[in-house]
């Protein structure tokens, strides 16, 4: 797959519909910054850490840049995926409530990360029992895998995706738990008076599952989303960040990066995605410290927390590629964009909700304002090739 040349965006994101239609990612979210940190830490002490335990065969170091990219990029599909070992959630049925794309030039240095909103609407995407299916994003993993989201976030960019990475919020938690936790600048104090309380997510609050099921029914009905604070206040706590720098552990971190409702112009899919690369940034600066650095215990837990929560078709050759490709890149100039329903289009305000949810399930939903992807797939080439 080739990128698309800008002059030709509509008659291209045409062709990818058909082909959609013809063929059919935290955080919270996930940490491109800790794959490349494992990598890094791993391989920049691994005589030492070899001494200490063997958990792999090392591959020796090459100067030689061995990953998959075009026209000078790597794209990796970086997902944040909410499973759990209890209710639907658990298993493959966990949504990717975190989708973000880290691009990598190989030729430029520069990283690019590219935020999608998880309410964004997918037409007629194939079920792995080949039927075609529409749902919002963040559940085609979950209803058709791994590699049909690919396939999507490349008709939905204009880019190829040449790698994935998707690890789970319990694992967001334990990485910023052994780095000891993490510094963050919280840049707009705000209160989230609907943070979802994990374990609560179906509870009923005192009312019968009968009770509950009539009043969620009704409300479907009347093709309103349902006031799930006002009917089911205990599934819900309430958040607060003040305005500043703040050292979090990683139950706080998760709450920080995945709050929703937040008040003070905090309760945006932009802010929310701000805030995750914040996250992102701030467990980088970490992972690379001296500090961690020099803990060879601590190098083995992280390795050991990657190698059995994550999963992800890049292999030890090719994080070894990423570090050496890493020492040339300058992560203070991370260019950070996010696809949304802001007002303005110059800041990737290219979607929009459509008031008649008919079309989507009743859902509330995302869509793009052109009818197609070809805005987005210009301003993506905008960010990755052009004037930034």
């Amino acid at each position: 797959m080739k990128y698309t040349d800008i002059s030709k965006q509509k008659k291209l994101s045409e062709k990818n519909s058909k082909n959609s239609k013809s063929k059919g990612v935290a955080k919270l979210f996930i940490l491109f910054a800790v794959i490349i940190s494992a990598g890094i830490l791993f391989y920049f002490f691994r005589d030492r850490v070899k001494k200490e335990f063997s958990p792999v065969s090392i591959v020796g170091g090459t100067e030689k840049i061995n990953i998959k990219q075009t026209d000078g990029r790597t794209n990796i599909l970086i997902l944040g995926s909410d499973k759990r070992d209890f209710g639907s959630e658990s298993g493959r049925n966990s949504l990717t409530d975190t989708i973000l794309v880290a691009s990598i030039g190989n030729v430029d240095n520069d990283v690019v990360l590219i935020s999608l909103p998880r309410d964004l609407w997918i037409n007629n995407y194939t079920l792995e029992n080949g039927y075609n299916y529409s749902s919002k994003i963040n559940e085609v993993y979950a209803n058709a895998g791994i590699e049909e989201l690919k396939k999507q976030m490349e008709v939905v960019l204009g880019i190829p995706i040449h790698y994935y990475v998707m690890v789970t919020f319990d694992l967001f938690e334990n990485i910023i738990d052994t780095l000891g936790g993490i510094e963050v600048n919280v840049e707009n104090s705000f209160t989230d008076y609907a943070y979802p309380v994990e374990g609560k997510e179906n509870d009923t609050c005192g009312r019968t599952q009968e009770e509950a099921d009539k009043i969620i029914k009704e409300e479907q009905e009347k093709g309103i989303e349902l006031d799930a604070l006002a009917v089911f206040p205990c599934r819900y706590e309430i958040v607060k960040f003040e305005q500043g720098p703040q050292t979090m552990d990683g139950k706080t971190a998760l709450k920080y990066a995945r709050s929703r409702h937040g008040d003070n112009g905090e309760g945006t899919d932009f802010a929310r995605s701000k805030r995750q690369q914040n996250v992102i940034l701030a467990v980088k600066n970490k992972a690379l410290s001296l500090k961690t650095l020099t803990n060879i215990s601590k190098l083995k837990e992280l390795y050991n927390q990657y190698v059995n929560n994550v999963e992800t078709d890049i292999d030890l050759q090719v994080i070894q590629s990423l570090y050496q490709l890493s020492q040339r890149l300058d992560f203070e100039k991370v260019t950070s964009i996010v696809i949304d329903n802001s007002d303005n289009p110059d800041e990737g305000g290219l979607l929009y909700h459509p008031t008649d949810g008919t079309l989507y399930g009743k859902n509330w939903v995302l869509v793009p304002q052109a009818g197609d992807y070809s805005q987005i797939h210009a301003y993506v080439q905008k960010y990755l090739f052009g004037n930034k």
